[in-house]
């Protein structure tokens, strides 16, 4: 993102939320694309045999299209493409450039094996931001975690992206064997002129009522103290590091429902549309309502009483509690002044962000 861009959305954050009414409206969004993926990797199970049943399920263009409509006139500034494996789609340039079309800023989350040739190509021209995921600062190990080969492509899509001039982020999710490793990726990144994010693996079941889980999740779990202390020295060393030391605070003291530095609001800021075109409320993860969007309008459902009272409830639930998501916990930065300040205002001005 360049300075003139975060700028600008820092300017519409600002009138959107703090001069008529606090969270007015939401300032993200994310669409899932797709549940198709050409990885396998062994903390998720988003590739195994009942994901892949719903596949037939996946929005049309033109359904899309209708929502990124109602997204704009919702006010929201940057819709994050997600999945799955969102490159799959044959329209995903289509999609993207629409967006731009919309004054919305476009961003994706890819694991990089098909970025290159998209790139490349000019097809995602109009794409200010990718996050790209890797683990290990080597292919053997990457590779072996991802179940594909697919450490050099990620790579050599990373390369490409910076020499666009836009800007790549490499999303690291931590993990109990990598952990030693967080260092050797911030050098990689920093070397590829690219940011990075590291997070902690967490114990996530996706869509609860479908028992969709990795047996074997506690094995990559990692020592969270570990894990905070790691970042805080690392932040000081790398100024490609976006991940910050109060998210490191926030995680530690075990997330949402243990500490009073930050509560959840998903629900408020952030509009989810899954893959079947449903809005949900108040994550993906626990999906207390959900409402078909392509037959109702988005900002109906948004400012629906059904709605405000799961928003009014934060992180109150009982599945709240512990939850130390990294996109929950970006997501509800910008509620507070005090990590607003410390996330995005201290972090762009030390070049910490973007």
């Amino acid at each position: 993102m360049t300075r003139l861009n975060y700028l600008r959305f820092a300017k519409n954050f600002t009138i959107n939320n703090f001069s008529y009414n606090y969270l007015y409206s939401p300032l993200n969004a994310q669409i899932e694309l797709t549940l198709r993926c050409n990885a396998k990797c062994v903390f998720c199970s988003i590739w195994e045999p009942d994901f892949q049943e719903e596949l037939d399920k996946e929005m049309k263009t033109s359904e899309i299209k209708h929502i990124l409509d109602e997204l704009h006139e919702l006010g929201v500034q940057v819709v994050n493409f997600t999945g799955g494996e969102p490159t799959l789609r044959k329209d995903l340039s289509e999609l993207i450039s629409y967006t731009a079309e919309k004054n919305m800023m476009p961003t994706l989350a890819t694991n990089g094996y098909l970025l290159y040739d998209l790139i490349k190509s000019g097809k995602l021209k109009d794409l200010e931001f990718v996050m790209i995921s890797l683990d290990w600062p080597t292919a053997e190990k990457h590779d072996k975690y991802r179940g594909i080969k697919i450490f050099d492509r990620a790579i050599k899509a990373i390369k490409a992206v910076v020499l666009e001039r836009k800007t790549a982020l490499i999303s690291m999710v931590v993990t109990k064997e990598n952990i030693k490793h967080m260092e050797d990726m911030c050098k990689l990144a920093y070397k590829l002129g690219a940011m990075i994010e590291i997070l902690p693996c967490e114990d996530i079941i996706r869509e609860q009522d479908s028992a969709h889980s990795v047996e074997s999740i506690d094995n990559f779990l990692p020592d969270i103290h570990q894990y905070s202390a790691e970042i805080r020295r690392l932040v000081k060393i790398y100024p490609n590091i976006i991940t910050d030391v109060i998210t490191a605070d926030i995680i530690e003291a075990g997330g949402f429902g243990n500490q009073d530095l930050l509560h959840c609001a998903t629900a408020q800021a952030f509009i989810v549309v899954n893959y079947k075109g449903e809005v949900v409320f108040p994550c993906k993860i626990h999906p207390i309502l959900k409402v078909d969007v392509r037959k109702h309008s988005l900002k109906d459902v948004y400012y629906s009483y059904e709605a405000k009272k799961i928003m009014e409830m934060k992180d109150s639930f009982p599945f709240c509690k512990g939850c130390r998501l990294g996109c929950a916990i970006a997501t509800s930065m910008p509620t507070r002044w005090v990590t607003l300040y410390e996330k995005y205002i201290k972090a762009f001005f030390n070049g910490n962000l973007f």
